[in-house]
């Protein structure tokens, strides 16, 4: 066997590393890796040969029987020469393995000379599944990353990163910097990119939907030539101060750091600020104090210095705790503990732990002198509100989506139309959305099943499932419109009958019940632990 070239360009060493990501096996199937990965610096490979190149003799060494594997790592030109020996021979098929430890690097590059193959090589690019000293605590992320893509001004090497997609299509990033920037065209073909930290900071965007191609004709450049800038900034100084302040007036305590997180799109001197995805995005913050199950993610708003919930989950490991925020858009976070209420009148009600959970996650309030009201009927603006705030999202100012009966000038114009946008409530056969009528329980049931399916949880059921669901009420009849929908919030666990035989589904829901089917649906959704 002839041994590989050593001496290889930067250029071509690039080249090989995105064609062997996209296509590892070039030999037309007359040999190949059938698998290959590494961790720490251990790496091991399965090659096939058929017997055509077997006889050959095109790919071992004679009088071994092994097959000489070039490992190039990261940025490196010079490989190691590492050996595959023989294992097996299964349906026409040679099989050598390859288990050896090579020096420490993020990602390498295997290769092998075949006269079969068109070029006489064929190439593999594998990650490293550790990063030393490195990582969040515990295994919040898979350590699958591309650590040294990102270069001193922030920038990602292209070709690095459409390799790194390629091998791995929910890839991740690590940074020392608060800001980096992707150049666009090479986030084409992968799922998801999350950047992070080692302090626990990260954002996780779902590639398809920046819309690439439409923020280029935006700004009026070409693919190659947009960049999208993401940054993940704590706050300090003045900034800082504001949602400090925010937290106090709430009677709240504050838990983390506050973090600005941004993505950007830029191009031809111009930017254009991605302020929606269409979906709910993660990001993670670290926390500096002790929550409780009440602790919640929180957006602050700079100009009316405010804060509203956002949708998030906590998980300790090494004595670190790390908050995942989902919301759908950019803005600033932070982690609160809120202020314990004491509603008089619900001291001895069933929904009382239920109630005071989500007061103190800033997702209900009451109605004033210390009363909930717990047994008033909720209106269909008033839970539209409710469910729009438990997943974070702000109302809209515009919308394409209008009811004849919703006045721009009320306080619920925008809920309303984001509830439309988002799914979760359609109007009537006139057009109205009846938003002063009381809400029934079957309506609040569907619409919490479709936030439920927007946030990424399907309770979608089977005909015979649902029948199965509702098979001991006698009163289904009455859910029409709403039958499949209310059977996926019974299987599910959110809706329970008025009775072991009725599930009343015409009858109007009241405050506390709609809360109850809040706190119920958001962890099961993943919106909350």
């Amino acid at each position: 066997m002839k041994k590989l070239v050593t001496k290889k360009t930067a250029a071509l060493l690039v080249f090989m590393m995105v064609v062997s990501a996209l296509s590892p096996i070039l030999a037309f199937a007359a040999s190949g890796f059938q698998s290959a990965s590494s961790y720490y610096n251990q790496v091991t490979a399965s090659v096939y040969v058929d017997a055509d190149t077997y006889a050959a003799k095109s790919v071992y060494i004679d009088g071994q029987n092994r097959i000489a594997i070039q490992v190039y790592a990261a940025g490196s030109t010079v490989p190691t020469t590492v050996y595959a020996t023989y294992s097996t021979y299964t349906d026409g098929k040679y099989y050598y393995n390859l288990d050896e430890s090579v020096a420490y690097s993020t990602y390498y590059t295997l290769q092998y000379s075949d006269k079969s193959a068109d070029n006489g090589v064929v190439s593999k690019l594998v990650y490293n599944g550790y990063t030393p000293g490195g990582g969040f605590p515990g295994g919040f992320f898979p350590p699958v990353t591309g650590g040294d893509l990102v270069g001193a001004d922030g920038k990602v090497n292209r070709e690095q990163l459409i390799a790194l997609l390629a091998a791995n299509a929910d890839a991740k990033i690590k940074t020392t910097l608060d800001t980096v920037y992707l150049p666009a065209d090479a986030l084409l073909n992968g799922k998801t990119l999350t950047i992070y930290n080692d302090a626990g900071v990260s954002i996780t965007l779902p590639l398809s939907a920046l819309k690439l191609a439409d923020l280029a004709k935006s700004l009026g450049v070409e693919l190659k030539d947009l960049v999208i800038r993401v940054e993940m900034k704590k706050l300090t100084g003045e900034a800082a101060d504001a949602v400090s302040n925010a937290v106090k007036a709430l009677g709240a305590t504050q838990l983390a750091d506050s973090y600005d997180f941004r993505v950007v799109a830029m191009g031809g001197g111009k930017e254009l600020a991605i302020e929606k995805f269409g979906q709910l995005v993660s990001r993670t913050i670290p926390l500096t104090s002790a929550a409780t199950a009440t602790a919640a993610g929180v957006m602050f708003n700079p100009t009316a210095k405010e804060l509203s919930f956002v949708p998030s989950t906590f998980a300790t490991a090494d004595n670190k705790t790390i908050a995942t925020l989902k919301r759908d858009g950019a803005s600033i976070y932070t982690v609160v503990q809120g202020k314990t209420v004491r509603f008089n009148d619900t001291l001895n009600h069933w929904a009382k732990n239920d109630i005071a959970t989500l007061s103190e996650k800033l997702i209900v309030e009451g109605t004033g002198k210390n009363l909930f009201e717990p047994k008033r009927s909720i209106t269909r603006a008033e839970f539209a509100a409710l469910v729009v705030r438990s997943l974070g999202a702000v109302p809209v100012t515009s919308s394409t989506y209008t009811f004849k009966d919703v006045q721009s000038s009320k306080w619920y114009a925008g809920t309303v139309a984001t509830a439309a946008e988002l799914g979760l409530v359609i109007g009537d056969e006139k057009g109205n959305f009846n938003p002063n009528s009381p809400i029934t329980r079957k309506e609040i049931a569907a619409i919490v099943v479709r936030a439920a399916e927007y946030a990424g949880k399907s309770l979608k059921l089977s005909d015979a499932e649902a029948n199965a669901a509702l098979a001991g009420y006698t009163d289904v009849a009455n859910l029409q419109w709403a039958k499949a929908e209310v059977a996926a919030a019974v299987k599910a666990g959110l809706v329970k009958g008025q009775s072991a035989t009725k599930i009343a589904g015409n009858s109007f829901a009241n405050r506390a019940e709609a809360t109850t089917l809040i706190a119920r649906y958001l962890p099961i959704s993943g919106l909350t632990n």
